[in-house]
């Protein structure tokens, strides 16, 4: 098996001049989902984990910033979960695009622990001789060890109930552990998971000091390839990585 993944953080749209997308010109909200989207088409990733990225509502500017991106860069198979909407108001989440048919979805918010978005969203990637990988785009709390590991403990929970097969987690986690008691340890030491011990700072653009967003995969997978992109496109880097079987 070869595959190739992406993740980012496209923060709602709005990174850099406004935190609030209804507030922007509609062509500048646009051309920077389209910059996200020119950016899959050039690094063509088989599967791609989207964080703070909103369905159409007043607080997207009325754009499904989901589809706009999905639609833009060619990728007609998506997995979308609100973990914080009112409806007309906000739907916002986490999304993955595939360019391969998503099978076995499902979608979670972290309940009493979520701080606005937080949650996560999982499906099987489908192969032609059966299912291949789980895929999972994740979004941490931002403000509290405790809680992000309680988030990843209900995330180790739900994956645990799913059908063992490799997993690739993906997404912002917030934190910059590779080894200790941190989240990115943790779901390593639980689901059996690694990920390569170098690695670039992805937020802030443009001066990026924290090593926040993550691609982590089984062992049973090897990297290939972990690199992190240098367009600023968010305020956060995107991360690519490119896996093959570890006996392959």
């Amino acid at each position: 098996m070869r595959l190739k993944v992406l993740t980012l953080n496209v923060a709602h749209g709005a990174p850099f001049a406004v935190p609030l997308p209804f507030l922007r010109r509609r062509a500048d909200l646009l051309g920077t989902l389209d910059g996200v989207a020119a950016l899959l088409v050039r690094e063509a990733a088989d599967v791609v984990a989207l964080q703070e990225a909103d369905r159409s509502s007043l607080f997207s500017g009325r754009v499904d910033q989901v589809e706009r991106i999905a639609a833009r860069a060619g990728y007609p198979h998506v997995h979308h979960g609100v973990h914080s909407g009112v409806p007309g108001l906000f739907a916002q989440g986490t999304a993955l695009l595939a360019r391969g048919i998503l099978e076995a979805r499902e979608a979670a918010h972290f309940g009493r622990d979520r701080r606005v978005d937080k949650g996560y969203v999982v499906a099987t990637l489908a192969a032609e001789d059966g299912p291949g990988p789980d895929v999972v785009s994740l979004h941490l709390d931002p403000f509290s060890h405790a809680v992000r590991l309680r988030q990843v403990d209900r995330l180790i929970h739900a994956l645990r109930q799913r059908p063992e097969r490799p997993r690739v987690v993906l997404g912002d986690f917030n934190a910059e552990d590779v080894e200790g008691q941190g989240p990115v340890a943790r779901l390593c030491d639980a689901l059996g998971l690694h990920a390569p011990q170098e690695g670039e700072p992805t937020y802030p653009v443009p001066h990026a000091r924290q090593r926040l967003d993550w691609v982590l995969a089984s062992t049973t997978l090897r990297f290939t390839r972990y690199t992190r992109l240098p367009e600023a496109v968010s305020d956060h880097h995107a991360v690519v990585a490119e896996l093959t079987d570890a006996d392959g």
